[in-house]
């Protein structure tokens, strides 16, 4: 068996920016590629990076979105558009040799999965692992957290300030009000955030997305949610009723006590869960 834990690289997406990317993990085993949420970088998915059976069982990608992380973010809001975000996942799995795998998404990270079916077609991925993430973008005012949404104007202003104000804000909304995010991670996630423009915020989380591919594909694609009881960015039982309501192929599992990222907060069961949907569905 060969483990690979290969550093990060830059690869060049359709429009020429820089995505950062990385693998680990085995790979003669299923692909995943892990995307994170708004704001965010791919450091969020160290528990399942550095798991010794996740390692062994999966070929793990990952990468900082365009205007995140280590990526380079441009300035202007076209350039945030479906299409881009489909190259840049494209861009990614080619530069690793690997066609067809399961996409693992949290939050924000969830409305790529879709970008790619639209233009790539729906056999172009395995499956989609939804942690404290949804299907794609136009659902999401259904299964909002009012939270969340109190949170979202001072992660779209162009005031210093209140920009300053909202984002501790918002980094701990994304686990339980009962964790205690250690320091070193809070201070992870919150420096991740910071050092953007407004308007590669605004056009992260205000760009539109066509709903039809994705929906079209609900009835043979496969969906699993793994969501934490006391998540403060979606409300469960909306998300759990939407999906029954309009994914054939989907399973639902709701960790109590945990928030908005129960890959982090809860790894050994979100890690399992996410090891038996890729085996249940890797044939």
């Amino acid at each position: 068996m060969s483990i690979d834990i290969s550093p990060g690289r830059f690869v060049t997406s359709s429009d020429g920016t820089k995505i950062w990317a990385a693998a680990c993990g085995n790979p003669s085993k299923p692909a995943v590629v892990f995307i994170h949420g708004f704001a965010c970088t791919a450091d969020a998915f160290d528990k399942q990076y550095t798991n010794p059976t996740m390692l062994e069982d999966l070929y793990i990608i990952r990468y900082d979105v365009r205007g995140c992380g280590r990526s380079e973010g441009p300035l202007n809001g076209e350039a945030y558009s479906s299409e881009i975000q489909a190259d840049d996942f494209k861009a990614v799995i080619d530069a690793y040799n690997v066609t067809k795998p399961f996409v693992a998404t949290w939050s924000l990270g969830g409305i790529v999965p879709p970008d790619v079916i639209a233009k790539f077609g729906p056999d172009s991925l395995s499956g989609h692992i939804m942690m404290g993430s949804f299907p794609h973008r136009n659902m999401h005012s259904e299964v909002v957290h009012p939270v969340i949404l109190s949170l979202i104007p001072g992660l779209m202003t162009e005031d210093i300030a209140l920009f300053a104000k909202t984002l501790p804000e918002f980094v701990l909304s994304c686990v339980s009000p009962h964790h205690k995010l250690s320091y070193d991670v809070y201070a992870k996630w919150l420096g991740g955030a910071a050092p953007r423009a407004p308007i590669v915020r605004q056009s992260m989380l205000g760009r539109g997305q066509d709903s039809t591919a994705i929906m079209q594909a609900a009835t043979h694609f496969p969906y699993i949610a793994i969501q934490g009881e006391d998540d403060q960015h979606l409300v469960p039982q909306k998300l759990e009723k939407w999906m029954k309501d309009h994914l054939t192929r989907s399973e639902f599992h709701l960790i109590p006590g945990v928030g908005h990222a129960p890959f982090y907060e809860a790894p050994d069961i979100a890690n399992k869960l996410i090891l038996d949907f890729v085996k249940k569905y890797a044939a």
